[in-house]
């Protein structure tokens, strides 16, 4: 099954002549996942090609008005394209206060179920689990996002060749069903092998902490905040952000494959400094830019 992870947004605080406030999409098969939805999200959902309609799930970080101001506008996309599909929404608290009084006040209801979630630690679609983790950025409630997404179990050759059975039943087997095979049965859950689920990790805002490093322990891909090159670190530090070094330590520390950097501040148009920053710490890094599509193995 086909993963891309889309980025919408990846500017900071403020949308710039080419990059737009966060948002990313993660889409997995059928189903779309949204994290963080900066203003005018639902316009760049459809000009990368996602239909808001098809978006499964939304996951806010923060109550920062750049990572949930294009909510009420993206509700509204939803019900005049006619979506009949529940809606569910997760986040820190006060977020089901913010979309009730938006609805409220803009007289708006959308005509499709609206769930807002905001004590969910973890929640399963299908083969994909997604859970929170604290992070800090000077709020009360900061989350990143772990997205694992498990693959189907594995059959162990050697030990089917081992016990001799003959290549025909292993598709049975690799489906879950059990076999007879000379007079004995051959139980799927014996022969099959669990593979460790493919990670992404996602910061949303926040300082450089050990939580992440834990978090994002052999991932597939990190994205993490980078709003400045390392010469504005203590900056970063104190408005509740991390630089481009930050990052590269915390992706080489985890061990993760991928670094992609992004919430860059406004006053990058050129984003050498901040890539080099990081690439001192870990070597595959490449700087977000909005459109990009990552494929994921």
């Amino acid at each position: 099954m086909k993963t891309l992870i889309v980025f919408l947004g990846t500017s900071a605080a403020v949308p710039t002549k080419n990059r737009g406030l966060p948002a990313i999409a993660l889409k997995h098969g059928a189903d779309v996942f949204l994290f963080d939805v900066g203003e005018g999200t639902q316009y760049r959902l459809i000009r990368a090609g996602l239909s808001p309609v098809k978006v499964t799930a939304v996951f806010i970080t923060h109550l920062h008005g750049d990572h949930v101001f294009g909510l009420p506008g993206l509700l509204q996309s939803m019900s005049m394209y006619d979506r009949k599909t529940p809606l569910h929404i997760y986040g820190p608290k006060g977020l089901a206060y913010f979309v009730e009084s938006s609805m409220k006040a803009t007289g708006h209801k959308p005509p499709f179920e609206v769930s807002v979630h905001e004590d969910l630690n973890s929640i399963v679609y299908g083969n994909v689990r997604i859970r929170r983790f604290p992070v800090d950025h000077g709020m009360k409630e900061s989350y990143g996002y772990v997205i694992e997404i498990y693959k189907p179990l594995k059959l162990d050759v050697e030990k089917l060749r081992e016990i001799g059975v003959p290549v025909r039943y292993w598709s049975t087997l690799q489906r879950g069903r059990d076999i007879e095979f000379k007079g004995r049965t051959i139980r799927a859950r014996d022969v099959l092998i669990e593979r460790p689920p493919v990670k992404i990790v996602y910061t949303g805002d926040t300082r450089p902490i050990m939580r992440t490093i834990e978090e994002a322990r052999n991932a597939e891909v990190l994205i993490h905040d980078s709003t400045t090159a390392d010469d504005l670190a203590e900056e970063a530090h104190e408005e509740g952000h991390s630089s481009a070094g930050d990052a590269g330590r915390i992706a080489y520390l985890a061990g993760v494959k991928l670094l992609v950097l992004t919430h860059i501040s406004a006053r990058y148009t050129d984003t050498r400094t901040l890539l080099s920053d990081a690439k001192r710490y870990h070597s595959n890094t490449i700087v977000a830019e909005d459109y990009m599509i990552i494929p994921v193995d």
